[in-house]
């Protein structure tokens, strides 16, 4: 135990690096291809209403998991497979006591998107809230047996129109029916005093990632979050930085837990790291800015607006230490660890064929690894790029049918919407990674970052002429370094720079560009934005995806580009999603991207309200569905 304490305290002065594998990893067109087959293998499976589901068996939560894999892979919510999935979590969501099938189904219904579901998606949240634990944690059952006569009132109860809507910008208040069943639960479960509830961190990992995402239906989660942390925080093992399978506070002679674990904690890490940066960013909202000037050709997805001219950014003071923070570089620490152990002894992310087991280099923990990955925008853990290796492993063991069957003991039809999620480094919570990185640049783009979670720098989106322009940039990190190397050149320089920005390999050089495109203006902004785009026309489908979901509208504009620009007609559902992004560059850039590949136009106008984007998608829609027919 000392000499492991030891490894530790070397990881954590820097020495996260070790050499990588020397064999060829699978090729982004593999990669594509894997996601194809896997998708079409889940369609296959789904587009004729699925296997018949009992009161709680598995098969539910497998049809949400490939819910999720087909949406995160860009299947349109008009699939066949889609809407069979949503019709059959709609049906059956209102008997689940489990806590895997509960959260589960909450996460498919929100990522489905119809505001139909909100009720529903309250009410499942409201079941998750009364199970978790004083600990802050859940177990296999969030509450008793759902009778008959409970099931037959909250589907006569819980209509959509019977919401009440919140103000402006906010999420719609708790279901009058919702509210006043969770008080009955509370109530049941206060005359037991919670008696036989003990919590497992593999049911609280999936509760986490539900909890967090009710936050924007209105369900009352705060509570339950101060709890979710308090849990990660006071039960880590200081020797290994991971937490055992079984909650409560870490202790002498504490389970080892698997690596999967590393995952669990870190995602309830991750709520309250996200709410600290909340915090933050409330106590320093700036003042309204001018609106930019409006152009006479706003058809044109290339209109540069210019930048009203502002003050340089302050340098932000040094935040003092948090636990939060510690905790974190604890858990990173000996994860990487744990992957570098698993490379060096030959055995790699997946061998549960081979002697693993749960939690133990099966999908289980890839699909754990990546959304840590992703959420806390890690490309490399313990010196490895564990897509790549993840990624090659799931390609070189995908079945012919496009299953997955080796990786765990779930079988296919787990298994392969795990796989499937991993290749397509699936986003859930984007506003949790995007808060969690103290970044509006993409989850995906901030490859090789090692630092702790405190010091990565706060970045301004706001435009700054490129006179004024200079990034803040306290830990040197090199693509703001290189971004304002490129802001402050001027003349042929300015040309040169970015061209070799442009060409260069390495997604340091595709942040920087974000970066150049945000914070310039006029003509610098146009040569900005389009080399950023032509960069993109070398990413695979898959990346081009995960970039239409980023919190940088910049990216997301070029992604839209990039995809047209590749004269792939598999990015038609991307695009026409795009047309309701809240940013009207992108909304633009989608609608140029989609009358480039199909030569139709069906809208929205150049400067389109919420309403005219909703009707012009849906129009692009069902356009799309007739002509797959």
């Amino acid at each position: 135990m000392i000499a492991t304490a030891a490894r530790l305290t070397v990881l954590f002065a820097g020495l996260l690096a070790v050499p990588g594998p020397t064999a060829h990893g699978a090729t982004p067109r593999e990669i594509d291809r894997a996601i194809q087959a896997g998708t079409a293998a889940l369609k296959a499976r789904y587009d004729k209403g699925g296997p018949a589901i009992g009161a709680q068996d598995t098969t539910l939560g497998a049809a949400c998991l490939a819910g999720l894999a087909l949406l995160e892979a860009g299947t349109p919510v008009n699939d066949p497979a889609v809407k069979s999935i949503a019709n059959t979590v709609r049906t059956h969501a209102y008997t689940q006591n489990r806590t895997y099938y509960v959260a589960l189904s909450l996460m498919f219904l929100d990522r489905f998107g119809d505001s139909n579901d909100v009720p529903l998606i309250q009410m499942l949240a409201v079941r998750l809230l009364v199970g978790q634990t004083a600990g802050g944690g859940w177990t296999y059952e969030c509450c008793p047996s759902i009778p008959q006569t409970d099931v037959d009132w909250l589907k006569a109860n819980l209509k959509a129109n019977q919401l009440v809507a919140g103000a402006a910008g906010k999420p719609p208040k708790l279901h009058t029916d919702a509210e006043r069943y969770g008080q009955a639960l509370t109530a049941a479960k206060a005359q037991t005093n919670g008696a036989g509830m003990t919590d497992d961190n593999s049911n609280t990992q999936f509760a986490v990632i539900a909890m967090w995402m009710a936050r924007k239906h209105g369900v009352p989660v705060d509570t339950a979050l101060d709890l979710i942390e308090k849990r990660f925080i006071a039960s880590q093992d200081g020797r290994t930085g991971n937490w055992a399978y079984s909650g409560g506070v870490a202790a002498a002679g504490m389970g080892v837990g698997s690596p999967s674990m590393y995952c669990a904690g870190l995602l309830g890490m991750a709520t309250g790291v996200a709410r600290r940066e909340e915090r933050r960013l409330k106590a320093e909202v700036p003042p309204p800015k001018k609106e930019p000037a409006k152009s006479d050709k706003l058809d044109d997805p290339f209109y540069n607006p210019p930048a009203p001219k502002e003050p340089a950014p302050k340098k932000a003071p040094a935040r003092p230490a948090d636990e939060r923070d510690a905790v974190v570089q604890r858990a990173f620490a000996g994860l990487g660890l744990t992957i570098a152990d698993q490379i060096r002894t030959g055995k790699g992310l997946l061998f549960a064929s081979e002697g693993g087991g749960h939690g133990i280099g099966d999908l289980y923990f890839l699909w754990s690894l990546e959304r840590v990955g992703v959420v806390y925008g890690q490309e490399k853990i313990g010196g490895f790029d564990w897509y790549d290796i993840g990624s090659t492993a799931l390609v070189r063991s995908q079945n012919r049918d496009g299953t997955w069957t080796i990786g765990g003991s779930y079988g296919a039809e787990v298994n392969t919407p795990f796989a499937v999620l991993f290749l397509c480094r699936s986003n859930l919570a984007r506003d949790l990674s995007s808060k969690v990185q103290k970044d509006p640049t993409s989850t995906e783009m901030r490859a090789g970052v090692q630092k702790p979670v405190d010091v990565v720098p706060t970045r301004t989106s706001t435009a700054v002429p490129a006179q004024t322009i200079d990034l803040p940039n306290p830990t040197g990190d090199e693509a703001i370094t290189l971004a304002s190397k490129i802001l402050k050149a001027s003349g042929s320089d300015w040309a040169k720079l970015l061209a070799e920005t442009r060409d260069a390999k390495g997604t340091t050089q595709t942040r920087a560009l974000v970066l150049a495109a945000t914070h310039s203006a006029g003509d610098r902004k146009a040569a900005a934005r389009e080399a950023l785009t032509e960069r993109l026309c070398r990413m695979n489908a898959a990346t081009l995806r995960a970039m239409l979901k980023t919190d940088e509208p910049e990216l997301r504009r070029s992604a839209a580009l990039a995809c047209a620009m590749k004269d792939d007609k598999d990015h038609i559902p991307d695009l026409i999603a795009a047309i309701t992004d809240a940013d009207d560059a992108v909304t633009r850039a989608a609608k140029a991207g989609l009358k480039s590949l199909t030569g139709k136009d069906f809208g929205p106008p150049a400067v389109p309200t919420a309403e005219q984007k909703t009707a012009a998608a849906t129009a692009w829609r069902e356009w799309y569905v007739k002509e797959k027919k």
